[in-house]
This record gives structure tokens, sequence and C-alpha cells, in this order.
């Protein structure tokens, strides 16, 4: 019988990295299209629009790749699988698809099927109970946190990053802008960095729930092997582990710098979501 393993977020905290961990350091298999977007697509926190496009987008550079090689030997069951689950999500409304065939050909050979998407952090109560229904009760459900200051400014370098007009040099005067503006991406990354919330949510409906801090990725690598493993119920290869965290992945150069003010402003916004994260992980515990 299948089980899943589905990472829940957050954005810009470590889910690039938890991704990899599970594929090289467990029998998780992890799909190879990381961020699915099917149950945010299914209730409109993502856009039709906008997942096809970027699977189209993936599609397009698979086709270029195989127009290019010179040998073939890449691909096997799991570039099948790239390939199918970005032809289905490129030309399939979601409600039209049923999640497990995202993971063809790749389920009969492996137990434990496994995504990441940052954006089922804030899934509306009926969306949690969606997933429950698609992936089983005993899917177990994996949430990273980080410090919310730092991971909105990470956050907002990323979209800073993908507009082509985007003037860096501005950064802080655009941050500034934004925070003034209380649009609706204002109001995502608000809810991004409610990790109190997203845990009630998940806990009312699964029954494991893990909580794990960004800090701790690279920390205590033995620990927090150890914690996943007790938590998965398999073992995690603690050498490769180290190998994995010993390069960063996915990582934006996250060095800009703010004003004592504006990170004071930022710190206020997002007081309440540090002080619950200090009382689960203990003080200070998230700060990088």
């Amino acid at each position: 019988m299948t089980q899943f393993v589905i990472g829940i977020g957050s954005q810009r905290a470590g889910s690039t990295l938890l991704h990899k961990l599970l594929e090289k350091t467990t029998t998780v298999y992890m799909n190879p299209v990381k961020e699915l977007h099917y149950f945010d697509t299914l209730y409109k926190i993502r856009t039709e629009k906008t997942l096809k496009n970027f699977s189209k987008r993936q599609l397009e550079h698979e086709i270029n790749r195989l127009v290019r090689a010179s040998n073939f030997d890449f691909i096997d069951k799991r570039y099948k699988n790239l390939l199918r689950t970005s032809l289905l999500l490129s030309t399939h409304p979601v409600e039209q698809l049923n999640y497990i065939d995202l993971f063809r050909p790749c389920v009969a050979e492996n137990g434990i099927l496994g995504e990441i998407t940052p954006e089922y952090m804030i899934l509306p109560k009926e969306g949690v109970i969606k997933m429950r229904e698609t992936v089983g009760s005993d899917a177990k459900i994996i949430l990273l946190a980080r410090n919310p200051v730092k991971r909105f400014i990470s956050a907002f370098k990323l979209l800073m990053s993908g507009l082509p007009a985007a003037d860096m040099d501005k950064f802080e005067e655009n941050i500034l802008s934004m925070l003034e503006s209380n649009g609706e991406w204002l109001k995502i990354q608000d809810a991004l960095n409610d990790y109190q919330q997203a845990l009630k949510n998940y806990q009312e409906v699964f029954d494991d729930v893990l909580l794990l801090s960004y800090d701790g990725l690279f920390g205590d690598a033995e620990k927090t092997a150890n914690t996943l493993a007790e938590f998965l119920g398999i073992a995690v290869d603690l050498p490769k582990y180290q190998q994995v965290i010993a390069t960063k992945v996915n990582a934006l150069e996250e060095t800009k710098t703010l004003s004592d003010e504006t990170v004071s402003i930022l710190t206020t916004r997002y007081a309440s979501h540090q002080a619950y994260l200090d009382k689960i992980f203990g003080q200070g515990a998230c700060h990088a």
C-alpha cells in the first residue's frame, strides 16, 4: 500500500534542501517535479494558468535537452515521470487529474512517494481535508520553519529576481513600498510566516505532522537525521545527509543590508510568529 510524505512549506525555508535530503538519504521516492502545486491550484491559491505556463516551460526545457543530447543514458523511469508529469500539468486542469498519476510510472516499485510544495502550508481547511482524502490518513506531513523576518527578506529577493525591470539597488525602498501597499503578495507572506495556524490546520486533520527548523537542517545533522528517521519510520543515511548539506541547495545571495528601522518594522510585524517559534524550538533557535 502506497504511503505519502508531503512537504507543505514554508517558502524560502529550506524546502528544496529537504526535497534533496529525502531523495538522496531515504527510500522515499521524491517526485522529480519538486513542487507539483496540485492542491494549491485546486483551491485557487495558485492559478491554473500559472501552473500550466510553468509546466510548459519545464517540458520545453526537457525537449531541448533531448534534442541536444548525444546519448540518452539519463532516460530512466524517473525521467519519464518528469516528462509525463510536466505534460499532464501543462495540458489538463488539476481537477481532471488523479494525484497518484503524477508519480507514474514509478508507483508500483516505490512504497513511499513524496513531494514538497510550499504553498500547501496556506491551504484552507477544506483543502487540507481534501489532501487527506487523496493521500490517506497515514501520510507524513513536514513543515519547515524559519526566522520570519529573514524568510520574508529572502522571499522578497526571489520576487525581485523574477522581475525583468527590478532595480536591486532600490531593494529596501521596494520592501517599504510593499509593506505600505498591504497587497495580496504581502498577505500571502504573512500566511507563510504563520506556522502556528498551519500546524493547527494540519494537526486537526492528519495524525503525523512534523515541524522542523531551517536552522536544524544545517546545525545538527545527526539530530535532524534521527528526527526524520523516527518520524518517517525508515532509515536516513547520515553520511549522505552530511554530504548534501555541505552544499546549500537553491541559495540566493541573501546579504542585502537593510537599515535598523526597516528591520524593526519587519520584526514588529512578525513578533508573534517569532515568539511562537521561540516557544517551540527555544529562544533564539530560529535565527538564520
